[in-house]
């Protein structure tokens, strides 16, 4: 092909993308435009390089590229400081996408897509822009700098003066402010509280104390607290206040008069360690006491009703205490009656469930007693489960919480059903989202290449174009059959699948009819998309795309503690140690790249994870690992298939 006449390019410019046949239809774009002269680089590696060694007046790239996308490569060039004007060019459109684009610094974002010489000249009035705004923006920044640095100092004055005027507010604040605290705490309790030296002299008193009294506060300050006492009750009060003097121990206990009293002496001493007064709480539980009764009374009747239940059945009190628990809830929980009956029982549960937990008693009110709420709890082993709870508030005649009735149930496999279909259908975007992308890049490159075509019509051997469009033409092909064959990814939810029947199944749909195939993995089941044997086929033919020597592939399962592995290996020439990581992504391998790519996909719909563990030279070696739960022996099954597949 004839060399084209060029202007003189004013700027230079990198175009980086994955796309060979878009990185020369670009450059020979601009090649006849003039005016801009264009280097290229399949890869953010292979522009680092480039960017390292020459000085470009701006830099376009696309966002879908293998190892590090285009908002990455961005990402690092700012992070060391590169501010060369950078463009987006790209098939993708999503609106997060194009907002993180401007986030990490992109200065335009350009869509690939409709006629491509309105596209490209698009692409270069942006890039003059780009550069113009960014000597523009240099110029003003040497500006703000000058500002900035002046507002800081007066600033830094101004901070100063006011944390000096900040400390003298403080300083005159805060003894009035403890005072005010502590007075809120002490009439705010809801017991009494009275302070006393060892005289018996009140010293200091929340307002509910005298109130017992029908008297005020004022009214018993630096007078004898048992002035208030009958003779009997002063007598055994006074012995408790000297034991706690003499001893500096406190002192509680449960006492009646005038009702049922939660009561407690508690020592407060000098800075030499004497006690120098005493603080007394008496919280009224006459009611608690009442309550107590009652529900030891009907406990008989309402054991009888809910023992046999195969729900999870308790009752608690508003500070947790446990009233009520049938045998569900002990054998759940792996408890005894007695260690739970009249504690303070709480299973394992996560920070923020518990918060959602606490946070749904409190909107419970006589006119909506009933709430259903779901959370997570944490057994002995460590296992996570779910449990679906209706939670009912019993109130007195005052509208108070007396108690709290629970009916649970657990629901971790429906849970497990539904979040392996949600990944499933994550997947299937995932997927959707790839072939647009790569597709779209394809028939960009194509309609370009078939402009130049036209224009080149008259040349004897206009071969170039014709190979390339062949080459997009096919990997069109490729991604629309990719398509085809994973789009029932995920629709139907996963279930228990006999391992020996899925490998062999596949052994018989895949390359390796013709491989000796020794399947060992008699009598296990595990719970994956239905598309599981879609992996053992990928694999299978893996093994001779790839392996080259390969005349055998074996099957065979072990477990590893609580994790089940399935181990498919052949006599191949192997994986080399320096791909181990990277034949999962989507864009490494010698056919499409996305075989084993799906594999990884498929597994993870059910938590279960892939890894190539061979020896270079001896084989491949993948390891499919599955968590507890996900896999179990069951030895009723069939015998394994130790001979070849026909």
């Amino acid at each position: 092909m004839e060399n084209i006449d060029t202007k003189s390019p004013n700027h230079r410019i990198l175009y980086v993308d994955d796309e060979n046949a878009l990185l020369y239809a670009t450059q020979r774009y601009f090649q006849q435009e003039g005016g801009l002269s264009i280097d290229t680089a399949g890869s953010a590696d292979e522009g680092f390089r480039k960017i390292g060694a020459i000085r470009y007046d701006a830099i376009v790239s696309d966002f879908e590229m293998p190892d590090m996308n285009g908002i990455e490569f961005l990402s690092a060039l700012r992070s060391g400081g590169n501010n060369t004007p950078f463009i987006i060019f790209t098939g993708k459109g999503r609106e997060e996408v194009v907002i993180d684009a401007f986030n990490a610094g992109a200065d335009y974002y350009l869509q690939k897509g409709g006629h491509p010489k309105a596209q490209f000249a698009e692409l270069s009035n942006s890039i003059q822009k780009a550069i113009e705004n960014r000597k523009v923006k240099d110029e003003i920044r040497e500006k703000n700098a000058e500002i900035e640095e002046k507002n800081r100092e007066l600033t830094k004055k101004t901070d100063e003066l006011r944390r000096n005027l900040d400390e003298l507010e403080k300083s005159r604040n805060q003894l009035q402010e403890s005072e005010q605290r502590a007075r809120s705490l002490l009439d705010s309790s809801i017991s009494t509280i009275v302070l006393l030296d060892r005289n018996g002299i009140v010293l200091d008193a929340n307002d509910g104390y005298p109130a017992r009294f029908g008297k005020k506060r004022v009214d018993i300050i630096g007078t004898k607290v048992w002035d208030l006492f009958p003779d009997a009750i002063r007598k055994q009060r006074s012995a408790w206040l000297k034991q706690v003097f003499l001893t500096g121990k406190p002192f509680k206990n449960e006492v009646s008069w005038d009702g049922i009293w939660d009561y407690s002496i508690d020592p407060v001493f000098d800075t030499d360690g004497t006690v120098k007064s005493v603080t007394i709480h008496a919280t009224d539980i006459t009611q608690r006491k009442q309550m107590e009764d009652e529900i030891r009374t009907s406990e008989t009747l309402y054991r009888t009703v809910v023992e046999d239940q195969t729900e999870f059945v308790c009752r608690f009190l508003p500070d947790g205490t446990h009233v009520f628990i049938n045998d569900a809830y002990c054998r759940y929980f792996g408890k005894t009656r007695q260690k739970l009956m009249r504690a303070k029982f709480r299973p394992d549960i996560p920070k923020e469930d518990l918060m959602r937990i606490t946070k749904m008693l409190q909107t419970l009110t006589p006119a909506h007693p009933v709430e259903t709420i779901e959370n997570r709890i944490v057994m002995p082993d460590g296992t996570i489960r779910w449990q679906q709870w209706s939670d009912r508030a019993i109130f007195d005649k005052n509208g108070s919480v007396m108690e709290y009735q629970s009916v649970g149930r657990d629901i971790t496999e429906i849970k497990n059903a539904e979040n392996a279909i949600l990944a499933a259908n994550n997947k299937l975007n995932l997927l959707s989202s790839i072939t647009r992308h790569d597709i779209l890049n394809q028939l960009t490159a194509l309609l370009l290449l078939e402009e130049f075509l036209k224009e080149d019509i008259t040349e004897e051997q206009p071969s170039s174009y014709v190979d390339a469009i062949i080459d997009v033409t096919n990997k069109i092909e490729e991604q629309i059959q990719f398509t085809r064959d994973y789009q029932d990814l995920g629709h139907i939810k996963p279930a228990w699948q006999d391992l020996r029947i899925v490998a062999d199944q596949a052994g018989r749909q895949s390359l390796s009819c013709n491989i000796r195939t020794d399947i060992d993995v008699n009598g296990v089941f595990v719970y994956a998309d239905l598309m599981l044997e879609k992996v053992f086929q990928n694999l299978y033919d893996n093994a001779i795309r790839h392996g080259e020597t390969a005349t055998h592939i074996r099957i065979s399962f072990r477990n590893d503690g609580a994790t089940g592995i399935i181990t498919v290996a052949d006599d191949g020439i192997g994986v080399p140690t320096n791909k181990k990581q990277k034949i999962f992504d989507r864009y490494t391998g010698s056919n499409t790249g996305l075989g084993l790519f799906l594999v990884s996909e498929i597994l993870a719909i059910t938590e279960i994870t892939i890894r190539e563990n061979g020896v270079f030279g001896e084989g491949s070696s993948f390891e499919i690992l599955i968590p507890e739960g996900k896999w179990r022996r069951d030895t009723e099954s069939v015998p394994d298939l130790q001979s070849g597949n026909t």
